[in-house]
């Protein structure tokens, strides 16, 4: 991992601002890193309130420049404002696909936790010990596959129940 390329954690997320996401565009999980239970939150592009509908503003182009001239002034308010306009009518809201838990059978003190995003490898990274052994989960958005991929491992063969 390159450090600089690294958000680093040394607690799970206590909600879900502080959970790592990975994503490969259609497919997305926020992973929270808990040690006796992890929580991926799922979410799949298609997953909208309402039905498909025609949101294009053909209005929109005519703000473009105003909007560019706005931001690069540092006038924020009015480059939100003329943004909005832009915009078609918000008419759906995203929806979250569901939650995949994980309960852990392990038992002891949790121990040299900690939880990485490697941004340039795109990988959510838990890592902790108990009684010696360490766990290590890695989770990551496979856009040639379609898939939300975790790989779950243990420094002990065998032995990982969940």
């Amino acid at each position: 991992m390159n450090p600089s390329l690294t958000l680093w954690y040394d607690t799970p997320a206590k909600n879900w601002n502080e959970a790592l996401p990975v994503s490969n565009g259609r497919l997305g999980a926020m992973v929270f890193g808990g040690a006796q239970r992890e929580r991926l939150q799922l979410n799949e592009e298609t997953l909208w309130s309402g039905h498909p509908r025609d949101r294009d503003n053909p209005d929109a182009p005519r703000y473009l420049a105003q909007l560019r001239a706005a931001a690069f002034k540092g006038d924020y308010a009015l480059a939100d404002q003329l943004a909005r306009k832009m915009q078609g009518p918000f008419t759906q809201s995203y929806l979250p696909l569901g939650d995949l838990h994980f309960a852990f059978e392990h038992t002891g003190e949790i121990t040299d936790y900690r939880r990485p995003l490697d941004l340039d490898e795109a990988v959510a990274v838990v890592e902790y010990s108990v009684d010696g052994a360490t766990f290590t989960r890695r989770v990551f958005a496979s856009a040639p596959d379609g898939a939300i991929v975790a790989r779950l491992t243990r420094s002990r063969p065998g032995t990982l129940t969940f």
